[in-house]
């Protein structure tokens, strides 16, 4: 579907469509635009490799690796010079003084600064961060033949969200909390509810399991 689609179908389900309609196609987008946001963050429905967000480069000396915003989680992590997966681990697993320490990264520290990581120990060569993570689509829909970035079979949900926003809009003309409803408990079938920001961010920061303790 595209936005045009997505916009076009509300209407018809909302029953919508004259003229002036009760909410705009403006309106509309952010709303659209929103309900693929509320998707993949609640889905975790693009995964990406490739992209140049997903491929860091780290200098030698310098082990906090800024992280972009468009990732929601990080799923595995490398250094390109090495074949071994680097993990996660929080500041609490860690030894004294573990600032200091130098060599190949082989953990990354999640709690450390918002919007980064750093790297466990402090790398003491270049080297590329390459990562396979979870992500917001890359950009909003616009135009009226852009299309979602999740996969078309998800699209028609994406309504759901429209419908339940519009209905629980503070217009007279609109407002009806129980249609709202019915529409968010139809999104979230179809992607599940919506996470905590706290929940969230204990996902993004969990420790890694591993066999024995940190040396």
């Amino acid at each position: 579907m595209t936005l045009d689609d997505l916009i076009a179908e509300y209407r018809e389900e909302a029953h919508d469509s004259g003229a002036p309609p009760f909410v705009s196609d403006a309106w509309l987008t952010r709303r659209a635009n929103q309900a693929e946001q509320e998707a993949c963050r609640r889905s975790g429905l693009l995964i990406e490799s490739a992209h140049a967000m997903c491929n860091v480069a780290v200098s030698a000396g310098e082990p906090l690796v800024q992280i972009e915003s468009k990732i929601i989680d990080i799923k595995k992590a490398r250094m390109s010079l090495g074949s071994c997966q680097i993990y996660p681990v929080t500041i609490s697993e860690l030894p004294m003084n573990w600032e200091s320490d130098t060599g190949t990264p082989i953990y990354y520290v999640t709690d450390y600064q918002s919007g980064a990581i750093r790297l466990y120990p402090s790398p003491i060569v270049d080297d590329d961060l390459l990562l396979t993570a979870t992500r917001l689509p890359l950009r909003d829909m616009e135009d009226g033949d852009d299309e979602p970035e999740i996969r078309a079979e998800y699209h028609y949900a994406l309504v759901q969200w429209m419908l339940h926003r519009a209905y629980a809009k503070q217009d007279v003309d609109i407002f009806d909390l129980n249609k709202s409803s019915r529409a968010l408990a139809e999104f979230e079938r179809e992607f599940g509810r919506k996470a905590s920001a706290r929940n969230e961010e204990w996902m993004r920061h969990r420790p890694a399991i591993t066999a024995e303790p940190i040396a």
